[in-house]
């Protein structure tokens, strides 16, 4: 256990007592009070901690406090401001050379009034954290609460710290550190505090999306929060909340679609009302003053009419009804061993529930570039999960050395029933096709509908932070992974990085710290994938397919009259490549830090980045290039023979990057405080992901080219307290626009996959299909000897955001009786009044800012290069483009 001792002060040096000191991390909550002469003690196992103190008339401290080693004993010495509004500063421990891993001054760390900077909406808010993390480009961030993986993100009333990119080499983790979102919930608390929020929204409060043209139902948005905590012994407590949101919204459609034998633009607004449930609770309790055990169990449900709605050049009648319910349950155990050893296990149980139903049964139809109608392709699904995760980690105390190490191990169950491309779905190359009644492709699944998979990985770590000096630590670890249901087993991961603080003489802050490492980083391969390759085995569920069908307007399938029948046409089975591999990449970077004397913290990092065997799909039976002629069906000599196509999941992909990064944290006076992170990313890879297919895949290489991603990125953020007791709260982005690739719209190489790209137009023939664009002319018919053009060669228009709230707080009720003080003792200040009541006015995108979405790449359509939606990353909306929250919380 870490000694934190400490002393509180007012401006003049004179000591204040019977302060309210509160010490709150994941696993415990410390409520204290100053005695007399303004101190106070407290024993406490190694961790990160939020602590706060209050006073009447003072500003409070709020900030972060790190305790890396049981042998830690810190003395605080806290001036309180004399300030009516509380304040956000760093608490001023005595750690400014702190070497370890976990005290890397890159990290974003968010905790208490801090969090007022991002949006009190819970679904913004979650996509505004993860775009702050978003430094590994193409991978999706992990959200890690409580220590967990795999689970929801609590709602922002019940979330007492946000941390980013802490200990980015460790081998505790699969995920390197600008991935990661470690997320800790609040604990219950020895007096009994609670909080009821309203949040709401109504069309008239916004400006409308400038993409709805056509007639849009009015909407709205309201959000219930409610949340309590306290004792219910001396050594057990509860944290209890609830939300319910309610909202009404609109879906933005806008397509091509014909009328009476005419191209013509589709634009409307659709209701697409969704509701919000989630309740959970939080037990501590403290078996022994040593031994700590948590639970949280959690219950979230969201339904929602008309889903799926959402990707651009979509009609309504692809909506469907949607439900979904998870339960999670948490079980941790922390013991402390003596000063040295620390145990920490996790156990979680997910249960997921899922239901999804189209409103139309007809045949899906896709017209390239133009619009996406008939019956929804995904049509009905019942997908059952169940995920555990166990975790034990060890953490020892060896004076010089501290030394981690654990394993975890994973289950996950998927249980499904799909009719998914059952109603079956007919492929237009462009709008003339379609108005022609010729479809290029149609395909149709039957079979067996329900199917399950079983699939578990294992991680087991050991780590040793090494401080070879007062300013220098060297942290080795080493991390070994494995899956089944792959061929790959077995996946080691070496970790590396140091940490040196270098001094001035007579300088106890560092002039710069230098943190240097390298690791090898594991993704696994979902289960998702792995059920996919169970159910298209070629037996128990087949796809067929058929070029050049017939099409009856009416929507019938081409199994009658003159048509061909389906059942003439090889299935298409999906399957695992033998010499399958785990993706991985090697990450190497370093990082600069300044401490600004009390100011905050300044960074600078670069990261190389390099990914190896990164999946992608095939079609490992596609007509070799060269002897396919799109004017002869059927054409082209297949490696394996027959007709048939495989697909495959295969390994083969890479990815090269390099990032320069800058994020700094500073409390520029005692009323303000920002951060600012800035991006510099340069991706190329050949693949997208497990599920994308390559245009040529006999040439994966083919698809070398810029990632789909920003080249620049810049957040920032803040809060500022007024005079007049009005507190701002800011965050605002700004990014590159993202490239987009562009495609001829038609199946060029026979493998019956939409994705091949134009050449640029340098030798023409009468063969040749011509299109003039603002990237030179483009033949979607290549030539001999015409250059194919790029992969992601359009860019999309630049992004500009910013979010600002204002709020205000009433302290109310009758204050606390004073006590009378003791003869010649000083008198207490008068306690605060025991209620408050905040109101809060939050503007999403508040200069309504007119963000074009990503651009239509198909070469044909009528929108090509034109945007059909907003770029609206961080809503959770998108009837509206500035969108004006009105919130009003009680709490005690």
């Amino acid at each position: 256990m870490a000694s934190v001792s400490g002393t509180v002060f007012d401006p003049s040096g004179a000591r204040i007592p019977r302060a309210a000191v509160r010490i709150q991390s994941i696993h415990l909550s410390r409520d204290l009070a100053t005695d007399g002469e303004g101190h106070f003690s407290v024993q406490l196992p190694v961790g990160d901690y939020q602590l706060s103190i209050t006073a009447k008339g003072f500003a409070a401290y709020s900030g972060p406090l790190s305790l890396t080693s049981a042998a830690t004993a810190v003395h605080l010495e806290l001036p309180m401001a004399i300030e009516v509004r509380p304040e956000e500063i760093a608490v001023p421990v005595d750690d400014a050379a702190d070497t370890s891993g976990a005290a890397n001054a890159s990290a974003l760390v968010f905790q208490g009034a801090q969090l007022d900077a991002f949006s009190n909406d819970d679904a913004t808010f979650q996509k505004e954290i993860a775009a702050l993390a978003g430094a590994i480009p193409g991978k999706s961030p992990t959200f890690i609460v409580d220590g967990f993986t795999g689970g929801r993100v609590p709602p922002k009333s019940s979330i007492l710290s946000v941390r980013i990119n802490r200990n980015p080499y460790s081998a505790l983790y699969d995920t390197f550190g600008t991935n990661r979102i470690e997320i800790a919930t609040r604990a219950g608390t020895e007096k009994f505090h609670g909080q009821v929020n309203v949040n709401a929204t109504d069309s008239p409060l916004n400006s409308p999306n400038p993409y709805i043209t056509g007639a849009a139902p009015p909407y709205f948005v309201l959000n219930l929060d409610g949340n309590l905590s306290g004792p219910i012994d001396r050594k057990t407590f509860f944290a209890l909340s609830g939300v319910f949101n309610d909202q009404q919204s609109n879906a933005a459609l806008n397509a091509i679609t014909v009328s009476n034998g005419v191209p013509v633009s589709y634009s409307l607004g659709v209701r697409d009302p969704q509701t919000v449930s989630t309740y959970a609770l939080r037990m501590d309790r403290q078996l022994t003053p040593a031994n700590l055990l948590t639970g949280r169990y959690e219950f979230n449900q969201i339904n929602q009419a008309n889903g799926g709605l959402a990707a651009p050049l979509t009609l309504a009648s692809q909506a469907f009804d949607s439900g979904f319910t998870t339960q999670t349950l948490r079980l941790s155990d922390t013991q402390s061993v003596g000063s040295h050893f620390i145990s920490d296990a996790h156990l979680q149980y997910i249960r997921s529930r899922q239901r999804q139903d189209a409103l139309s049964l007809a045949p899906s139809l896709l017209v390239e570039g133009a619009f996406n109608g008939g019956g929804n392709p995904q049509q009905s699904l019942r997908d059952d999960q169940d995920n555990f995760e166990f975790q034990e980690s060890i953490s020892i105390d060896r004076s010089a050395h501290y030394l981690r190490f654990g394993a975890r191990y994973r289950l996950t169950r998927d249980a499904n029933l799909s009719t998914a491309n059952y109603n079956g779905q007919y492929t237009f190359s462009s709008i003339d096709s379609y108005i022609a009644n010729q479809p290029s492709l149609y395909s149709q699944t039957v079979g067996q509908r329900s199917f399950s998979v079983l699939t578990g990985d294992l991680g087991a770590w050991a780590e040793d932070e090494w401080h070879t000096a007062d300013n220098f630590t060297l942290d080795l670890g080493l991390r070994l992974e494995s899956q089944s249901a792959i061929p790959d087993h077995l996946d080691l991961a070496p970790r590396f990085g140091a940490a040196w603080a270098i001094h001035r003489k007579k300088q106890s802050t560092p002039f710069i710290t230098v943190r240097p490492g390298v690791g090898l980083f594991y993704n696994r391969f979902a289960a998702a994938n792995i059920l996919t390759t169970v159910r298209q085995n070629g037996v128990s569920q087949q796809t067929f397919e058929l070029s050049n069908p017939c099409y009856d307007p009416s929507g019938a399938p081409p199994t009658t009259g003159a048509c061909p029948a389906l059942t003439t046409v090889s299935p298409t089975p999906y399957r695992i490549d033998p010499n399958f591999k785990a993706e991985y990449g090697w990450l190497a970077g370093v990082s600069l830090e300044k401490i600004i004397s009390r100011f905050g913290t300044v960074s600078v990092r670069y990261l190389a980045i390099r990914g190896v065997h990164q999946s992608d799909s095939l079609n490992i039976n596609a007509p070799l290039p060269g002897t396919f002629n799109p004017a002869v069906p059927g054409s082209g000599v297949r490696p394996l023979g027959g007709s048939q196509n495989i697909y495959e999941f295969a390994s083969n992909g890479i990815s090269k990057a390099q990032i320069l990064a800058f994020s700094s944290r500073l409390n520029l006076t005692k009323r303000a405080n920002v951060f600012v992170s800035y991006n510099f990313n340069h991706q190329n890879q050949d693949v997208i992901g497990a599920t994308t297919f390559a245009s040529n895949s006999y040439n994966v290489s083919q698809d070398y080219g810029r990632a789909p991603l920003p080249r620049q990125q810049f957040f920032t953020g803040g809060t500022l307290q007024l005079p007049v007791g009005v507190s701002l709260n800011a965050f605002a982005s700004v990014a590159g626009g993202i490239p987009f690739n562009i495609t001829t719209g038609t199946d060029l190489n026979g493998d019956t996959l939409y994705n091949d790209r134009p050449a640029f137009a340098t030798h023409p023939t009468s063969a040749s299909v011509l299109y003039t664009t603002r990237y030179g002319t483009l033949d979607a018919n290549p030539q001999t000897g015409e250059k194919i053009v790029p992969v992601n060669y359009g860019n999309s228009p630049s992004f500009y955001f910013l979010d600002l709230s204002a709020s205000r707080s009433f302290q109310i009720g009758p204050r606390p009786v004073v006590p009378v003080a003791a003869p010649g003792a000083k008198t207490a200040p008068p306690p605060n009044r025991p209620y408050a009541i905040t109101f809060t006015v939050d503007a999403y995108n508040v200069l309504n800012a007119h963000n074009p979405g990503q651009p239509v790449g198909v070469l044909s359509s009528p929108y090509f290069g034109q945007s059909v939606s907003l770029n609206n990353p961080f809503g959770s909306i998108t009837a509206g483009n500035r969108i004006v929250y009105l919130q009003a919380q009680f709490s005690f």
